[in-house]
């Protein structure tokens, strides 16, 4: 559980949760999508493997990116709930 509450420490990690909340996408429409470079962005998905929270397959020479459970969605819409009740 403490990998879990690590991989979503992160704001970029957390949009990578999210960009893959419609479905699959290409590793590379996330680098392109995000001001980070390839090195960056491969130590943010290792982290987020690590804690289960995202499966990845190649198709090909690219990566392709989902998520693993949907519901993670559900615990960092209720962190940014809470966070923005706090600061009202």
């Amino acid at each position: 559980m403490e990998e879990i509450f690590k991989a979503l420490s992160c704001k970029w990690r957390i949009e990578i949760l999210k960009m893959l909340e419609k479905g699959e996408i290409c590793q590379c429409e996330i680098l392109k999508k995000l001001p980070i470079d390839a090195s960056t962005l491969s130590r943010h998905l290792k982290i987020l493997r690590y804690a289960g929270l995202i499966l990845e397959r190649k198709e090909g020479t690219r990566k392709m990116l989902r998520l693993k459970d949907g519901r993670i969605l559900k615990v960092v819409k209720m962190a940014e709930e809470m966070w923005s009740e706090e600061m009202e």
